[in-house]
């Protein structure tokens, strides 16, 4: 007798992933809401640790696609903006791929600066490896990792940028 059960392959959905670099060290966020505020402060959505970001520091909105995109599987895109919605720029700007903008609709391999010292690389799911996207998505501990500055995070001040070593370069695999 034939067995009956099918071997179903359900498409895993692509999204897109910001692999960040700060003084913490290197990490991913799959996006997959439709806001994110990014800023130095406790109550962002994705919290950046170094003295230079701003408290609300960048915003990113998820925008609907024109078609497909070059992986052919995202209808959506997302917008960077300087700054929070309603509010003034950051301090030390937000720039991709080198150029200081107010605001990029984001595309794979963007390199995103915010201020001097923290960068993020716009990646997919898809490109990543199993391991380098689980290693990526590992949470940080600020408050047991040992920071190479002594500036308090927590603190309600914007940031000072004199002195501050440049981050190390990405490392990251795909898949």
């Amino acid at each position: 007798m034939a067995s009956s059960a099918r071997c179903s392959t359900q498409p895993v959905p692509v999204h897109w992933v910001l692999i960040f670099r700060d003084r913490l060290g290197q990490r991913g966020v799959v996006l997959d809401s439709i806001y994110y505020s990014v800023g130095r402060s406790k109550d962002n959505h994705i919290r950046l640790y170094d003295p230079c970001v701003s408290r609300k520091h960048a915003s990113l909105i998820r925008i609907p696609g024109s078609g497909p995109t070059a992986q052919g599987s995202l209808q959506y895109s997302y917008m960077v903006f300087d700054g929070s919605p309603g509010s003034r720029p950051s301090t030390n700007g937000l720039f991709v791929n080198g150029k200081r903008v107010l605001s990029h609709r984001l595309q794979l391999l963007d390199k995103i600066r915010f201020g001097p010292n923290v960068t993020a690389i716009v990646e997919t799911t898809d490109r990543l490896s199993p391991e380098t996207l689980a290693k990526l998505l590992q949470p940080l501990d600020a408050a047991s990792s040992t920071s190479p500055s002594t500036f308090d995070f927590n603190k309600d001040t914007e940031p000072n940028p004199e002195n501050l070593a440049q981050p190390e370069e990405e490392d990251y695999t795909v898949a």
